[in-house]
């Protein structure tokens, strides 16, 4: 891995005051510390600290170039940034590097390829793991790990333990999934009723909501108002005829 440099500085000051002071100069506060060494506080130059950040060379080692430290190589362990501000970083942490010393540092993951399941048979390619802790000697760190994904097919996936880096040991657990090739998902299709279903039972409450017999409910109360009509012209068929009889002269008078 190449290092990077990064102009640096001792910090003279602390406190908000000096800090705003030199980010109104165009320097971000920082810390340097490292195995049996002293934390000192220092400032680095934010142009060339952003450049390094739009690079993604963050997880490089860094020559701080401070002089009379017996070497400032180092890498960043922390980055705190404004969150309304893409670009304004409030502090950094760097952490010593010895060349004969083995760090544990941050690396991140590069995906490569396209799956055969998803090309092959639309599935979806799942990459939940971005960023791995790694150990190494700082000649043997990488700059990213590269994951090839290619052979996955459905339901294949990729943990720790299936990758292996030259002079690396990850910190991750080792069943820790790395990438995953799931089925595509399955749209649930709901059968359209049958032509007439629900039509007639729907306008029947809806009538019967507003007041209104259904076709079949008037035809049943007109048979039902016409069966007392009916039993009364029945029942009133004898009384006439009673009548009609009784009206009847009898014989031998009105003669």
């Amino acid at each position: 891995m190449d290092i990077i440099k990064l102009k640096a500085r001792f910090r003279n000051g602390t406190g908000k005051k000096y800090t705003n002071k030199i980010g109104a100069q165009g320097w971000i506060p920082a810390v340097y510390y490292g195995h049996k060494r002293e934390t000192r506080p220092i400032e680095v130059d934010a142009s060339e600290f952003l450049r390094l950040v739009r690079a993604k060379q963050t997880t490089h080692l860094i020559d701080l170039g401070l002089e009379g430290d017996g070497g400032s190589v180092a890498v960043i362990k922390e980055i705190q940034k404004n969150v309304l501000k893409r670009d304004a970083f409030y502090h950094i942490d760097f952490q010593h590097v010895s060349m004969d010393e083995k760090i544990t540092v941050r690396c991140p993951i590069e995906i490569v390829g396209i799956p055969a399941g998803v090309k092959d048979g639309d599935g979806i390619l799942e990459h939940p793991v971005r960023y791995v802790m790694i150990e190494c000697l700082p000649a043997h760190m990488p700059e990213k790990i590269t994951v090839d994904v290619s052979g996955l097919g459905i339901g294949d996936s990729i943990h720790i333990r299936d990758i292996s880096v030259p002079g690396v040991a990850f910190k991750n657990a080792p069943e820790e999934v790395v990438a995953v090739v799931s089925a595509p998902m399955k749209e649930e299709v709901v059968a359209a009723p049958a032509e007439g279903e629900g039509v007639a039972v729907e306008g029947a409450e809806g009538a019967a909501a507003e007041g209104e017999a259904a076709p079949g409910a008037a035809g049943a109360a007109g048979a039902a108002g016409a069966a007392p009509g009916a039993a009364g012209a029945a029942s009133g068929a004898p009384a006439a005829g009673k009548a009609e009889k009784g009206g009847k002269p009898e014989k031998g008078k009105g003669k």
